[in-house]
């Protein structure tokens, strides 16, 4: 007696592009899925959306986008454009000049953002389908870095980052970089001129390839959230930073804050469990020569001093934190001493009393 066993039918096109979601930094993904039938809702389908933009956004968890002063209506080409000045998005409102009031549509579009951004957390936070970015100008590395670190703040989210066909990857193929990283190769992405110009073909078979590999991953690997291996902390208007800071701190400004008088204390998640960690903080020191040509700056983690940078360089600077000062803890109480700061008014005459010592965009804490 034989046995059929039922074989499960391919996705069609239209179901299988509905598995993924647009980040940006185009609406080239929304046109292939347009191009098959589908139009699912997404807060970056039609959006041009840099991934600096993109990380900053995520990072902040996309605070005060959906604000009515932080939407605008604006003509183009005989239609009207949405910009989102809070981190300089914008996007086709779909609608002609004199098809629709701009005060109507402004009302309409805050309600429609709001909206977005809450399916777009929730889809982040529980990462069902697969996120696909693309850009035509180069990414470095640290952009990407920083970008997956915004990521997997949300949760253990799958990303495809497109690229066009190269030597060694034809098109259609996908690469798996790790766990939650995957490399598709398309023929050519389209040019920001002329966005319709995709290759479908490559496209879907690439999309159908990245699908297929993300379906033998077990289902608890990508629905259990884990701590992620980085935290980050932005600061600025735009920052998430406001959240960890104690005593110490000036109020935000645009991209970063000041650490003022002698001590500031931030207190930030552990990241997940590692062998080794490490600080890596942006900064810009307040010097003022002849009067202050340097700053220097004490780091202590957990009650323990783990480095002093003396002086103190402006840029990207590191130094490696003990595990054993972790363990046990479920948060992390970092304190900068900075016992050279300084007034504006004091070093040069400025009307500025406060005592600023040092300039921070970002702290990260990271799990090697």
């Amino acid at each position: 007696m034989s046995i059929d066993i039922p074989v499960e039918s391919p996705l069609s096109d239209r179901d299988l592009v509905l598995q993924f979601e647009s980040l940006g930094d185009s609406c080239e993904l929304g046109l292939v899925q347009r191009r098959v039938g589908a139009e699912p809702l997404g807060m970056f389908r039609f959006a041009g959306a840099p991934v600096r933009h993109l990380t900053r956004a995520m990072a902040a968890r996309f605070a005060g986008m959906a604000d009515p002063e932080h939407v605008r209506v604006q003509p183009e080409n005989s239609e009207y454009m949405i910009k989102l000045t809070k981190y300089d998005f914008i996007y086709h409102a779909h609608v002609k000049i004199g098809e629709a009031d701009p005060a109507v549509l402004h009302r309409q579009q805050v309600r429609n953002v709001r909206f977005l951004i809450d399916k777009l957390i929730a889809d982040l936070e529980k990462p069902e389908k697969i996120m696909v970015f693309r850009q035509n100008e180069d990414v470095s590395a640290n952009d990407l870095l920083d970008f997956r670190a915004a990521l997997s703040a949300y949760g253990p989210a799958t990303l495809l980052w497109v690229q066009a066909t190269r030597s060694g990857h034809p098109p259609g193929t996908v690469t798996i970089v790790d766990d939650t990283l995957m490399i598709g190769y398309v023929t050519r992405l389209a040019r920001r001129d002329n966005a319709p110009d995709f290759d479908l073909p490559s496209w879907l078979t690439m999309l159908r390839e990245a699908h297929a590999i993300r379906s033998t991953v077990p289902a608890e690997a990508t629905t259990a959230a884990s701590p992620p291996r980085r935290i980050d902390t932005v600061f600025g208007h735009e920052g998430n930073a406001a959240a960890c800071q104690g005593d110490g701190w000036s109020g935000p400004e645009n991209g970063f804050t000041w650490s003022i008088d002698q001590r500031s204390v931030l207190t930030m998640a552990k990241p997940a469990a590692a062998h080794s960690y490490r600080l890596e903080m942006e900064v810009v020191p307040f010097v003022a020569s002849p009067a202050l040509a340097a700053q220097p700056l004490g780091v202590t983690v957990n009650g323990q001093l783990i480095h002093t940078f003396d002086p103190l360089p402006r840029g990207k600077v590191d130094c490696a934190v003990p595990a054993h000062l972790l363990h046990g803890r479920d948060r992390v109480e970092i304190v900068l001493d900075h016992p050279a700061a300084t007034s504006p008014r004091a070093a040069t005459g400025q009307n500025d009393d406060r005592r600023l010592a040092v300039a921070f965009y970002r702290i990260s804490l990271i799990g090697d």
